[in-house]
């Protein structure tokens, strides 16, 4: 089941939540040993104060969260322009309505350890869950900064990423990407889900069928940082998997 959360309906899905920040805390605290602030078992920055939408891939039940991932407007606060501000080019302008920032990509521990068709999969339920919610939205494009690893997977899932800056701060690059969302570059998305063996499973996840396109909605007006309602979509259930990442620095996606 995909669960799309931002501030209207956050109160309703507190304790999912919850189990969101708490898988945060074990992945990039525990796992990654990222400089990160954990209380009472949780990890939240700043940027989760600042009424961000999160799209959450969990069990029917919603017992368990296999994975999520933090959409921010680029109109306010991002870590693309508060932290990682040396990958971003000077030609380039990336504070726009139709601009999202995604960060925050965490999958789960049973997901990292069933193996890599496992992180694909569960990497494209979440990959695909974004594109869906933003060809609702108007959004037009999805920036984000990430490591050599994960640019390796969403080119492996199908996302048409454009590197526009980086920086060797942290050792190792740390990339900042853009990834284009238009119908095209969304149903390749679909056609590599296509491939694997549970394709059909992803369609019920997702609740939508690669032929069947969600209408386009008009772009954000500007300072409105909330995503237009978008109803849960109910899935039937699929593999679960989690993404050995590793970012280079804590505030990184």
């Amino acid at each position: 089941m995909i669960v799309v959360v931002e501030r209207s309906n956050a109160h309703r899905h507190a304790t999912l939540l919850e189990k969101m920040f708490r898988q945060r805390a074990r992945f990039f605290h525990d796992r990654l040993k990222w400089d990160v602030q954990v209380v009472d078992g949780q990890e939240r920055d700043r940027y989760d104060d600042a009424s961000p939408v999160y799209i959450i891939y969990t069990d029917d039940l919603r017992s368990e969260v296999k994975g999520s991932l933090r959409l921010l407007p680029t109109t306010g606060p991002t870590l693309a322009a508060d932290v990682f501000s040396d990958t971003l080019p000077d030609a380039v302008h990336l504070s726009a309505p139709t601009i999202w920032e995604c960060s925050r990509f965490c999958l789960a521990e049973t997901v990292l350890a069933s193996g890599i068709e496992a992180i694909v999969f569960t990497s494209r339920v979440l990959i695909a869950a974004l594109g869906d919610v933003a060809m609702r939205a108007g959004i037009e494009s999805i920036i984000g900064n990430f490591d050599a690893s994960k640019l390796r997977l969403y080119r492996r899932i199908g996302c048409e990423v454009e590197i526009l800056g980086s920086t060797a701060r942290y050792g190792s690059p740390v990339y900042l990407g853009l990834h284009h969302i238009s119908e095209t570059i969304v149903c390749r998305v679909w056609e590599k889900l296509k491939d694997d063996r549970l394709a059909s499973a992803v369609a019920r996840e997702i609740g939508v069928s690669a032929t069947d396109r969600l209408p386009r909605r008009s772009p954000f007006r500007t300072g409105r940082n909330r995503l237009p309602d978008v109803p849960e979509l109910p899935p039937q259930r699929a593999a679960t998997s989690v993404l050995p990442m590793s970012e280079n620095s804590p505030s990184s996606n």
